[in-house]
């Protein structure tokens, strides 16, 4: 098959890549994973991505949808074809004096964040690569970050989306008979949906977990951030198979279509913040002060081990005390923010009386130093926020040669948050990965950690195969937590699903 005239009898030939090149160009992404596509195309229009899919069904070849291309878990990149919609997707427009926006996928998050400013307004997903990141991929993979937790991410803020889908069919959500479209248009798929909702809803307990139905699981898994497979709440929280469908699209990873435009609920930005970083003699102690910052209202409680700050303490900007930090240290960025000036004067008490709770290093914070620490000018918190987003890059930067950098994001209970930070660096010491560094939005338990990996030899791959089994066990075993957060299901964990969902639940996500 000659695959450029073939892509090219339906799209311009100057968006059609299939030189290696360009194919080579486009065969990693922000993740570890490579992936040399069979061609790279650009579409411009919904009846060029209704082309697609014929094609891709009648060649059964994989389509790939791909915006900015941060992936850090492998969902931007294929040996199919690669659709790129970076280029041509970048239409939006404010609605309703910015409490809503209305985007294409190709678009810069930060973007809308700008746009929204003047009607002080944000988007609620806060993902730290939100100034690279575009809205496509905040979607399908339901992107959270510092602050949004499980309440504001795309998955709590959607209105609306238009949605094609591969066998063609085209939805706006939006459209005041779009239920009767999707009935008439999709009655297999409507009709699905529902024997699915009712399948959860009467599914039984399971043999892993045999004090809850499945129902109740489910409830209680998506009170923690949770993007390992489909969002399977979708089907608990709506009754309409189209709000269902809606749904499900967010955090598919572009499985189930193609989002053409969606539209969000807005937050508003907040105009006051208090922002401080504490420190604390190890990260058990560290991870003990989360859950009483919790509760005195922390919008941000950013966890960093000593490994994370050794890799930032000779940034411009850094304090200086990182760099006199003991080596089992660790640290905490947090965050207030608030709308008046009396509701931050609350949260400052509540972070006094958070204090008396937590136990920092000793000589951390100044006796002198009223706000302990803690700042409302804008400079000095952007450049502590800058600081915590320049930790992935800062590592990288200095791993050993031949190596490759990991990043998972995991999720543990936050009760639990001590107990579960300790055994993970026992898994570090145990499968070599002295230099693994844990970081991350702990309020939520929700934490990264970064190591530094080798796949020069079969014994390499082993261990890191070894790491992986051991981190399932620890993560969706003994803790019952989730193996995936916010960065979507991705390659390297999508054949635990089913181990963490189990049996039936993980039928109910094959089947949709």
């Amino acid at each position: 098959m000659d695959i450029q005239n073939e892509l090219s009898s339906f799209m311009s030939g100057d968006r059609v890549h299939s030189r290696l090149i360009d194919r080579i160009a486009f065969a990693t992404d922000a993740s570890y994973f490579r992936l040399v596509p069979k061609a790279v195309v650009q579409p411009v229009s919904i009846d060029e991505i209704k082309s697609l899919f014929r094609f891709s069904q009648h060649h059964r070849i994989p389509l790939t949808f791909r915006a900015a291309g941060t992936s850090l878990s492998g969902q931007a990149v294929t040996d199919g074809i690669l659709v790129d919609i970076s280029k041509h997707w970048m239409q939006y427009s404010v609605v309703d004096e910015g409490k809503c926006i209305k985007f294409q996928p190709g678009i810069i998050g930060g973007f809308l964040n700008n746009v929204l400013k003047p009607y002080r307004h944000r988007l609620g997903p806060d993902p730290a690569s939100i100034d690279s990141a575009m809205m496509g991929g905040i979607l399908a993979n339901n992107s959270s970050g510092m602050c949004c937790g499980v309440t504001e991410n795309a998955y709590r803020t959607l209105d609306s989306m238009t949605i094609v889908l591969p066998n063609g069919f085209v939805i706006d959500t939006s459209a005041s008979d779009a239920v009767e479209q999707f009935q008439q248009g999709a009655p297999h798929i409507a009709s699905g949906l529902l024997e699915l909702k009712k399948r959860l809803i009467s599914a039984p307990a399971d043999s892993n977990h045999p004090r809850e139905t499945l129902a109740d699981r489910v409830r209680r898994r998506y009170q923690m951030k949770n993007n390992n497979g489909y969002l399977l709440n979708a089907f608990l929280d709506f009754d309409n198979p189209l709000d269902i469908l809606k749904h499900l699209m967010i955090g598919s990873e572009g499985t189930l279509g193609f989002i053409a435009e969606a539209k969000l609920k807005t937050l508003p930005d907040f105009s006051r913040k208090y922002t401080g970083q504490l420190y604390f003699t190890n990260i058990h102690d560290a991870a003990s002060a989360i859950y009483p910052l919790k509760q005195s209202g922390a919008r941000a409680a950013e966890i960093m081990d000593r490994a994370s700050l050794r890799s930032i303490e000779n940034l411009p900007g850094a304090p200086s005390i990182l760099a006199q930090l003991p080596e089992s240290a660790a640290a905490i960025l947090v965050e207030y923010q608030s709308e008046t000036a009396e509701e931050l004067s609350a949260y400052k008490r509540n972070i006094r009386q958070a204090m008396s709770e937590i136990k920092l290093l000793k000589g951390s914070l100044s006796e002198s130093d009223q706000d302990m620490g803690f700042t409302e000018e804008p400079v000095r918190q952007a450049a502590l926020w800058k600081l915590r987003k320049g930790i992935i890059p800062s590592v990288g930067a200095v791993r050993p040669p031949l190596t490759t950098l990991l990043t998972e994001d995991i999720v543990f209970p936050v009760p639990r948050l001590a107990e579960a930070i300790t055994d993970l660096q026992g898994l570090f010491n145990t499968h070599g990965y002295s230099e693994g560094v844990i970081f991350g939005h702990a309020k939520d338990g929700n934490l990264h950690f970064l190591i530094a990996q080798s796949f020069e030899s079969a014994g390499e791959v082993n261990r890191f195969e070894q790491f992986n089994n051991e981190l399932v066990k620890l993560v969706s075993g003994k803790y019952d937590g989730a193996l995936k957060a916010e960065h979507g299901t991705g390659r390297s964990m999508a054949p635990f699903v089913e181990t963490e969902w189990g049996e039936s639940a993980y039928a109910i996500i094959a089947r949709s």
